[in-house]
């Protein structure tokens, strides 16, 4: 088992369809956005956050699927700590056609390609944005699911619910001294560790290990 945790998350932030609000953009350089983005990230400001994305992004985006939309939001990852880097290269082909065949595609293509990285403790993790930049303004491109990628997602809603909640209720019957050991390994940022620990102590495998130690990462915050 790597003794490092990767977790590269391509951002998604909750929002409202697209009528509720103009885009606007970051204007300035780069850094400024990535600024704004992290802030917007960390803090969960839905009105803050909806700037960002890139007018046909949004228009993707309606009451009737937003469900699907929301749900994706749910899966981003840990907040952002001050100790992030972030890089800007041109858009990788090979990126671009594994989301597309995750039923994903572009209003617009993206023409870069931003990755804000950090790293705590043991544990290293990103976010990948696909940029557009027009009239001085800076867009988060995000993919617009098909209508296909929606079906299938609702159609094993309730399977992932279920064993979401299985792994949740896992987490829950752990009992000390393991509980404080593990939580205090999560703290630590040390979830590979954890990971390890909990393996070893339960014989579950490693996935159920994985998923046990993202539930029982949210009481550790």
């Amino acid at each position: 088992m790597l003794r490092t945790t990767i977790t590269c998350t391509l951002a998604l932030f909750l929002i409202s369809p697209a009528h509720a609000q103009p885009a606007q953009g970051v204007p300035g350089d780069l850094k400024n956005f990535v600024t704004q983005f992290v802030a917007a990230t960390n803090t969960g400001d839905k009105a803050r956050q909806r700037v960002f994305f890139y007018p046909k992004s949004l228009a993707c985006i309606t009451p009737e699927n937003k469900d699907y939309y929301d749900a994706m939001a749910s899966h981003t990852g840990d907040p952002i700590p001050p100790n992030y880097h972030f890089s800007v290269m041109p858009v990788n082909q090979g990126n671009l056609n594994a989301l597309e065949s995750m039923g994903q595609r572009w209003p617009v293509k993206p023409t870069q390609e931003l990755h804000i990285d950090y790293q705590q403790g043991d544990d290293v993790g990103g976010y990948v944005v696909y940029l557009i930049q027009e009239n001085g303004r800076w867009f988060y491109d995000y993919p617009c699911a098909t209508d296909a990628a929606i079906k299938d997602y609702r159609a094993n809603a309730a399977a992932n619910e279920a064993a979401l909640a299985h792994y949740k209720d896992l987490a829950t019957q752990i009992k000390n001294p393991l509980r404080s050991e593990l939580l205090s390994l999560l703290q630590a940022h040390k979830t590979a560790t954890a990971t390890d620990r909990y393996h070893a102590a339960t014989g579950q495998d490693y996935k159920t290990a994985m998923y046990v130690m993202n539930a029982l990462k949210t009481e550790a915050r």
